[in-house]
């Protein structure tokens, strides 16, 4: 079977990274999630405290009204640009050079719209009505259930609009993706299956005669 990057994007509790971690281990091929922290900070020479912290004010602050800066503004090298949006253009490079190197899977952080343009790049969005997120996050993390719906609501905001932000498009926006899947029906194991499945169908595709 042909070997493709992944790149798993996902609601908050909807088990993304779990899935992403069990279909790399699944294919062999390397899982990107927070380790791109620190390959992001061996690339730009900023600190990870400082990436995982401006990461999150990213998301606590951008909104739908204000414009996107897109992914073709200045590398991150430029003095030009604040050292804020430095850590997401040297991400940014980072997650292509991986992809270069050859087949994984990367969970989140835009990646999806970094690798678009490439044939060889399969798009998952994983998604889940929010009792089964939450019922999820409660195991998970030890939270009350009560308040961990009010937080898995404030992560899909900030995820949102931190990703509207950066790339111009609408996070969850299902036209953007090669397949959707809803994890609290078919759970974790059979979106592995099927995102397997989509690799193969594609393999035999790309091996057909134009």
């Amino acid at each position: 079977m042909n070997h493709y990057v992944i790149s798993i994007s996902r609601e908050f509790g909807s088990g993304g990274r779990l899935i992403g971690k069990r279909l790399a281990a699944r294919l062999g091929v390397p899982c990107y999630d927070r380790t791109l922290i620190q390959k992001t900070a061996e690339k730009s020479g900023l600190s990870p405290d400082f990436i995982a912290r401006a990461e999150e004010r990213a998301r606590s602050r951008f909104h739908l009204s204000i414009a996107p800066i897109g992914i073709n503004s200045p590398t991150f090298a430029h003095q030009s640009v604040p050292v804020s949006h430095q850590a997401f253009f040297a991400q940014a490079e980072v997650i292509r050079e991986l992809a270069d190197e050859g087949p994984c899977v990367i969970v989140g952080r835009c990646s999806d719209y970094i690798l678009g343009p490439r044939p060889d790049c399969l798009k998952v969005f994983i998604h889940a009505d929010l009792a089964s997120r939450v019922e999820r996050c409660v195991e998970e993390y030890h939270i009350p259930a009560d308040d961990m719906e009010r937080r898995v609501l404030q992560m899909d905001r900030g995820r949102g609009n931190y990703y509207n932000y950066y790339t111009g498009h609408t996070w969850g926006d299902m036209r953007q993706y090669d397949l959707t899947l809803d994890s609290g029906k078919i759970g974790v194991e059979g979106a592995v299956e099927l995102i397997v499945t989509l690799a193969q169908a594609r393999a035999v595709r790309d091996r057909l005669p134009g």
